[in-house]
């Protein structure tokens, strides 16, 4: 999902103040030293760990592993473009209907069981698929503990002078600007908070939290969801005792529920459709790629 969404509002209500960060457990008291030198960038993110509950010593070794650093390119990269940028034709192309239909033959049953359970019409849901991963051929390879620490310090000065090696030189005036760094204040306090939920996602899964692989922007799965997403939304739906948002079948499921929460209902028209859509990516020429996409595969 994109973020520039009102996820922040949502992870703001679901983490809340009865968030506290959970303690992390033995795995990660052995994932390195104490804060290493050069991570001074993340102090501020040491602090925020601590302050919502994290035992100091613990926040060092995950802070201070060899694998944890910020991802100034990767950065550059998330945030310089605009989103009038992003070219959705291409997912209204004929090989895109071709994929998604084919998706949809061999996931028929799961899809039909969702959309029982939800309401949602499955070339909605593959749709959505299709968009956000091409169908989980492109989750992302990005250490998602990385990129959320990375934003989670972005309204700090190190930070930005760090991602300023890497800014697009015709675009240094717009790093600079009122705007840039109100987007950044807004994108560090969600980040803080999806930090949070990684932890707890992790503990829930008995993995450490360095091993997430995902989008540039901290998103996993085929449904790209982030963690806070994917703990209040996300279904085990092949009942294994995981949300394996990379297995289709938990895919489906999490995204139709995503979308029932968010108030799709059969009969909607397509204005309301529009806005339960919205609430995913809050881009208005996504939701309707997703919509004509869908149309496309009825």
């Amino acid at each position: 999902m994109s973020l520039k969404t009102n996820r922040w509002r949502l992870a703001r209500e679901a983490l809340g103040a009865g968030l506290a960060l959970c303690m992390l457990w033995s795995l990660l008291l052995a994932a390195g030293p104490a804060q290493a030198k050069g991570q001074d960038v993340f102090a501020p993110l040491r602090a925020e760990m601590i302050r919502q509950g994290m035992d100091p010593k613990q926040v060092d070794a995950l802070l201070g592993d060899k694998r944890v650093r910020f991802e100034s390119r990767l950065m550059a990269i998330l945030l310089a473009p605009s989103e009038r940028s992003l070219n959705y034709g291409q997912f209204l192309q004929p090989k895109t209907i071709k994929a998604g239909n084919a998706f949809m033959a061999q996931n028929a049953a799961t899809l039909a069981e969702a959309q029982k359970q939800s309401g949602v019409d499955p070339t909605v849901v593959v749709a959505i698929l299709s968009v956000e991963s091409r169908l989980g051929q492109y989750t992302g390879n990005c250490s998602v503990f990385n990129v959320l620490a990375s934003q989670a310090v972005l309204d700090t000065p190190q930070a930005q002078k760090l991602l300023a090696k890497q800014w697009p030189g015709k675009q240094k005036a717009e790093l600079t600007s009122a705007k840039t760094k109100k987007r950044f204040q807004r994108r560090a306090v969600w980040a803080r908070q999806e930090m949070g939920s990684l932890m707890r996602l992790a503990q829930k899964e008995g993995r450490s939290p360095l091993d997430y692989k995902g989008s540039l922007a901290g998103a996993l799965g085929m449904a790209q969801f982030v963690p806070t997403s994917v703990l209040i939304w996300g279904k085990d739906a092949d009942g294994d005792g995981q949300i394996n948002l990379t297995h289709p079948d938990d895919a489906i499921h999490s995204v139709a529920n995503y979308l029932k929460a968010h108030g799709w209902r059969p009969g909607l028209s397509k204005k309301a459709q529009i806005k339960v859509v919205l609430t995913y990516n809050n881009s208005k020429p996504y939701a309707k790629t997703v919509l004509g996409l869908a149309e496309r595969l009825r």
